[in-house]
């Protein structure tokens, strides 16, 4: 059964077995409740469906039925729904679920942050651009370490997979792609209070890049620059560091002694 990609979802797809399996063993699904988003043409679907417990499939293509259905009557823990993901509420789902997904491009940082408010949600592995990949793992220092690292490595363990190359796909994308693992973490290191000062700071320290923690914060706060430098010299920082340069064990250090108002 053919069928014609849409770039309205996104779609291009994987076909590759030996990529498949691999992404699926290295998902550690075995036994465990999963999600998949957007199966697509369900190459991936099978390869879950024989490892987990159960797969919950959720696909916006409504046309793709003719070549799913089948797949879902060959397994009998599998469900595919024909709703969009974002709008789920997946508490239904169970209290410990495990999402596997090839993620279209232009929803790949809603879809992160629906994981992340999702608390059922204990793992994902996810296809995504390699450029948004490299950016989620990426470390102090490096030009592509930004807020979303900073917040994202607060909450999950994160590390890249396996790199997927664009001719792997048909259609064939832009640009290549790899595989993010993302594992919660099970404590937060912050109470709920200290929690949301770190997310404010760590926005707005990256809010311009080129400029430095002091005058980031400045602008956000109003913060006299001279009391800032103080703060941050009594922290053991040079009062003219930008973001980049700062990790995110010293962002929680830094919210945990935070002394002003937001």
């Amino acid at each position: 059964m053919q069928h014609q990609a849409k770039k309205r979802f996104g779609q291009n797809f994987l076909r590759d077995k030996n990529l498949l399996k691999k992404i699926v063993n290295e998902s550690k699904i075995k036994d465990k409740d999963v999600i998949e988003v957007g199966p697509g043409q369900g190459a991936l679907t099978s390869f879950l469906a024989e490892q987990a417990k159960s797969v919950t499939c959720f696909e916006i293509d409504k046309s793709l039925k003719t070549i799913l259905n089948p797949i879902e009557n060959t397994y009998e823990n599998l469900h595919i729904i024909y709703e969009d993901f974002m709008e789920q509420d997946l508490s239904t789902y169970g209290d410990d679920l495990h999402v596997v997904a090839n993620v279209p491009y232009y929803i790949t940082t809603p879809i992160i942050f629906k994981l992340l408010e999702t608390k059922q949600i204990k793992t994902a592995s996810l296809m995504i651009q390699k450029e948004v990949c490299d950016r989620l793992v990426s470390k102090p220092g490096s030009k592509t370490y930004n807020n979303l690292s900073v917040i994202l490595q607060y909450h999950t363990v994160i590390y890249k997979m396996l790199d997927v190359k664009r001719h792997m796909f048909h259609p064939k994308p832009n640009v290549d792609s790899a595989v993010v693992r993302i594992e919660k973490r099970e404590q937060p290191f912050l109470d709920e209070t200290k929690e949301k000062i770190f997310v404010n700071i760590v926005k707005t320290a990256f809010k311009q890049k080129r400029k430095t923690l002091t005058n980031n914060w400045f602008e956000a706060y109003r913060i006299p620059k001279e009391e800032m430098h103080s703060f941050l010299i009594s922290l053991g920082l040079d009062p003219n560091i930008r973001a980049e340069k700062i990790s995110l064990e010293t962002f929680i250090e830094i919210a945990k002694v935070w002394p002003y108002d937001l």
